[in-house]
């Protein structure tokens, strides 16, 4: 038994079948497929770190961010818009209770991710076999865009409806 060719360290060879392999023309050893993470990887990241980096130092530089005035704690401006992420939040909040939009509606969003996997059980990872989840998640960022353009392009002092196309200048 110990004689045996087939037998390695407690594990037995099926078989060996000579000839090429399924893909390519020679059969590569195993040591020179891998591709260590450092230096490759490592570098190919940095590099693309460091592009990223200098393509925002030269659009900083070319374009112009106008600044307002140094925040006074003492005066709010008219209109105080939250940040873009938030914006259809705030819009949200004009129009619904806050019990509605500040908690209801955020747990339904969150509930509803929650339970989309159960919902759309489609085991496939094509896009056009997911109509469900393509469907609702389009819905969804929809109505999140629309909320926040409406938030930044079309309210003014006191929050009131303004269009985008006539001028003014803070208080209406």
């Amino acid at each position: 038994m110990a004689d045996d060719p087939q037998i390695v360290e407690g594990q037995r060879v099926l078989g060996v079948v000579p000839g090429l392999p399924a893909v390519g023309t020679q059969k590569v050893p195993e040591r020179q497929k891998l591709v260590f993470t450092w230096p490759n990887l490592t570098v190919r990241h940095a590099v693309a770190a460091l592009a990223v980096i200098l393509l925002v130092l030269v659009i900083s530089l070319v374009f112009n961010a106008p600044l307002k005035e140094i925040a006074n704690p003492a005066v709010t401006p008219n209109p105080e818009k939250a940040p873009w992420y938030f914006v259809g939040l705030q819009e949200l909040l004009a129009l619904l209770h806050p019990m509605i939009a500040g908690v209801l509606l955020p747990g339904l969003l969150v509930g509803g991710l929650m339970i989309l996997p159960y919902i759309d059980r489609n085991p496939s990872r094509k896009s056009k076999c997911r109509k469900v989840a393509i469907w609702l998640f389009s819905l969804f960022l929809g109505a999140w865009i629309v909320a926040t353009i409406i938030g930044f392009a079309f309210r003014g002092a006191d929050w009131g409806w303004v269009w985008p196309w006539i001028e003014w200048h803070g208080e209406l």
